[in-house]
């Protein structure tokens, strides 16, 4: 009799334990990818073959809003970089009145750790390179990660560098600087093109920061017209400096996503003081031919977004 009670009272032990490790799982926030019902067998078949599809000519670029796009392959290999969330510390205010996606991708990339470019837990990803430095290849991608470090003057109309100083406690966000203001360059190469996220770098890298870069044929670009990360100037610069066909800018305001309180404003006035082309959808497909005769040529999405088109 007493077996039979201590093999209830440790039933109920466990049943409380599971109990209560399911309530702390659902007030954990973070990664969810155990609670995924998909498996990685597309990785398996690009391992296998190579790719998910056959062949087709040129790379799309879709736009998530914000900082974050998708670059698929010719191949059919996805790529998210730098979905976004509001800022969990509460310090920085609400900027986004939608979530984002819960989309299916092959890999998800993070430039660095900020809240509006590291929510790699809101997608459905087969595989994660947070922050990554080196170089990565699967089927007909390869990634290579240059680690540098975010800009870290405020050029434009708000003054966020003195609420780093506020955040950190601490006078010079710049020297010594803690993780969040670190940035890692990537460099994906597929379809006989390179194509550099610049993320929220400094407008001047290390030395010898350029020659590890090389001549690229597609830059994203962050500049807005508050300037909250680099000034129009300074973006010239950058598109300039890596000899980029055509340049993307992000890190513009969105209103269909984002609210007016993120003190971003669109990249309009940036994009027309150049050749342009104002897309008309939230994708577009590039290929080789489509760099000929180009020199900073602007793509812009404007408010094309693929989270709301997809509402």
């Amino acid at each position: 009799m007493l077996k039979r009670k201590q093999q209830v009272g440790l039933a109920s032990l466990i049943a409380a334990s599971v109990i209560l490790g399911m309530a702390t799982a659902e007030e954990t926030t973070g990664l969810t990818s155990w609670m995924s019902g998909k498996n990685h067998d597309r990785i398996i078949q690009i391992q296998n073959e190579g790719g998910t599809r056959d062949a087709v000519d040129g790379v799309e670029v879709a736009y998530y809003s914000n900082s974050s796009f998708r670059v698929t392959s010719p191949k059919g290999i996805s790529i998210i970089v730098d979905p976004w969330r509001n800022d969990p510390s509460g310090a920085w205010g609400l900027w986004y009145h939608v979530e984002f996606p819960a989309a299916e991708v092959d890999i998800g990339m993070s430039t660095h750790a900020h809240f509006d470019h590291d929510a790699l837990d809101k997608i459905d990803a087969n595989m994660l390179l947070d922050r990554m430095g080196g170089t990565f290849e699967l089927g007909d991608v390869k990634i290579t990660g240059l680690a540098d470090k975010h800009q870290c003057v405020a050029p434009g109309l708000i003054p966020w560098t003195e609420a780093v100083k506020q955040f950190e406690g601490r006078e010079d966000p710049c020297t010594d600087n803690y993780r969040h203001m670190d940035n890692t360059m990537y460099i994906i190469e597929t379809g006989g093109m390179r194509l550099l996220m610049w993320g929220d770098n400094r407008p001047e890298p290390a030395p010898g920061m350029l020659e590890k870069i090389g001549d690229v044929d597609v830059i994203f670009v962050p500049v807005d017209g508050s300037k909250h990360i680099l000034d129009y100037e300074q973006a010239d610069s950058v598109v300039k400096m890596t000899k980029a066909n055509i340049a993307i800018p992000h890190h513009y305001l969105v209103p269909e996503t984002t609210y007016y309180t993120s003190t971003l404003l669109p990249a309009t006035e940036w994009a027309k003081t150049h050749e342009n082309t104002m897309l008309d959808a939230p994708s577009v497909v590039i290929t080789k031919a489509d760099l000929e005769g180009k020199e900073g040529h602007v793509y812009y999405f404007g408010s094309h977004n693929i989270v709301t088109a997809e509402k």
